[in-house]
């Protein structure tokens, strides 16, 4: 399909769910408060009467009054409250599929966080979706939650939270929050279809027809459309976390959401029993902001692009008290060349947003770049043989680029307590996420074009793995060296470190695809060693 024609498909989908969205959850929490408002009239004559109540908007009076299926005849002109809640959830999924299973699941998957493929992630996507449906309805229409509702509510919170922390670690981070979100509106959705509707059609034929009124349907529908309604703040906050990777970004995403969807749940109950229960209300307000906070207390160091450079302090006490180490004595220089063998190879095809395909051509990761079979991106080092220690650290800082949604270039070596620059060149929301073991993590929002974020790594460690969540497929290999001799490959295959000391070593060539290869060398006086590594495609 034409990128701009299914970028227009998105844009007017998205406005679809967001409109439906919109009049479905206001609906169901203005028939919230209606119930809870209605008082009942001593006066009224009405067989039925349940309750009324009096409102004012828009220059006029309204008059409410609630009336019981069965004494009360079924009037001629009779509206319904089913296609808000239809029509959001078929939009939700329309943009579930073109988002994440279109593009060979190009945002569905994560490397970083499992290895399943695009077969395997669509088949658990669907089962989230729509099995799930089959545990909850089992769940609520056995006998069990109608003698213990509080057991239903309990093993209801469990599946949420086994199933949230199931496809967090396995789809992408956003991939995971969007299919708990659908997962929860498919529920909704599958109540007001399944259940609400067609025990309301029922009351209504039966009361069409003179005959009593099953109250136990009324009951059954009241409690799915009360559920509903305790669904609605978790499934707007997973709505907007589309545009917050602090969160689905998160090592701890999982735990995020269970939190940040108790807080809504919480937050949601405060505004169901404020005028019956005023100290119930105000226990669950104080239960929902205390969830809040806690989470913006747990991330709080991963929520500024201004936050301070990883380890810039200990590098720069490192910098006051020790001085730079100049190799002694003879040296010599390594040169090599990475090459390919095989037929034409490049990384799989990805659909990237079309500000990042200007070409409109066929986009593909760069995880491999072989022209004219020499290889990009591999890493030469030195692993073995150096005897001094270099606490020298270059004041030049080693750019990282975002450009066109990916990383450039795809793998970087930097010494220990060298500046990163990490930039933003995509007129788009990016964020930059690190995996590491030795060195603090950062997980930081990167919105503007043309922003930077200086950070620093005070420790050795190969490698830093950098990601943007928001666009899974992006990736870089951050090697923090505690020397100077290594360099990467440019297009041309070729590498070299210059000002080795003379003497013996073991040098290695690291490619993120081929794997690694290691050689002896010896670097003689003045004189540059010449290598040849070949890679093979797996």
């Amino acid at each position: 399909m034409n990128q701009e024609i299914f970028e227009w498909l998105l844009l007017l989908g998205r406005w679809l769910h967001i409109m439906v969205g919109i009049t479905w959850i206001g609906t169901s929490i203005f028939f919230m408060w209606l119930d809870r408002s209605i008082e009942y009239n001593a006066e009224s004559k009405r067989e039925g009467h349940l309750g009324e109540l009096w409102m004012v908007h828009g220059g006029g009076f309204y008059h409410v009054e609630k009336m019981l299926m069965g004494p009360t005849k079924v009037p001629e002109q009779l509206h319904w409250f089913k296609w808000e809640s239809y029509w959001t959830w078929m939009s939700g999924i329309f943009l579930l599929a073109a988002i994440f299973y279109a593009g060979n699941g190009t945002f569905l998957l994560d490397s970083t966080v499992s290895n399943v493929s695009f077969t395997q992630a669509l088949g658990l996507s669907i089962i989230s979706v729509a099995g799930s449906w089959f545990f909850y309805d089992f769940l609520w229409e056995s006998s069990l939650t109608k003698k213990s509702p509080v057991t239903g509510h309990v093993l209801t919170l469990l599946w949420f939270g086994g199933m949230t922390y199931f496809l967090c670690h396995t789809l992408s981070g956003r991939a995971a929050y969007m299919h708990i979100g659908a997962m929860v509106g498919t529920w909704m959705t599958a109540n007001v279809f399944l259940r609400i509707i067609p025990r309301q059609v029922k009351m209504v034929e039966a009361s069409k027809r003179g005959e009593a009124v099953n109250q136990d349907w009324a009951k059954n529908a009241k409690n799915r459309s009360t559920h509903n309604t305790y669904f609605t703040l978790p499934v707007i906050f997973i709505m907007l976390s589309n545009h917050f990777p602090s969160t689905y970004g998160n090592k701890y995403n999982w735990l995020i959401l269970i939190a940040i969807s108790a807080a809504g749940a919480a937050i949601r109950e405060f505004f169901v029993v404020r005028l019956k229960n005023p100290g119930r209300a105000k226990t669950f307000a104080a239960i929902g902001a205390a969830l809040i906070l806690a989470v913006m207390i747990f991330t709080r160091e991963n929520m500024g692009s201004n936050a301070p450079a990883t380890g810039e302090a200990e590098v720069q006490a490192v910098a006051q008290t020790s001085a730079a180490v100049v190799p002694a004595g003879p040296v010599g220089t390594i040169k090599g060349i990475v090459k390919y063998t095989g037929g034409a190879i490049h990384g799989e095809a990805i659909q990237v947003p079309l500000p990042c395909n200007p070409a409109k051509g066929e986009v593909y990761a760069n995880d491999i770049l072989v022209k004219d079979g020499r290889v990009q991106n591999a890493l030469a080092r030195i692993t073995a043989g150096l005897k001094d220690k270099y606490t020298d650290v270059p004041t030049t800082p080693v750019t990282l680029d975002q450009k066109n949604c990916q990383y450039e270039p795809r793998v970087i070596g930097v010494r220990v307590g060298q500046r990163v620059d990490i930039v933003n060149s995509d007129p788009l929301f990016h964020n930059v996420r690190s995996f590491t073991k030795n060195n603090e993590e950062f997980n930081l929002a990167m919105p503007s074009q043309n922003e930077h974020i200086m950070r620093v790594f005070s420790k050795p460690e190969i490698f830093v793995q950098t990601k943007c969540s928001v666009h899974p497929w992006m990736s870089a290999s951050i090697a923090v060296m505690d020397h100077p001799f290594f360099n990467v490959t440019g297009a041309d295959g070729t590498f070299t470190i210059p000002n080795v000391p003379v003497g013996e070593y073991t040098l290695e060539i690291w490619h993120e695809v081929f794997g690694s290869q290691t050689k002896k060398i010896t670097v003689k006086e003045n004189q540059a060693v010449d290598l040849e590594f070949t890679m093979q495609g797996k």
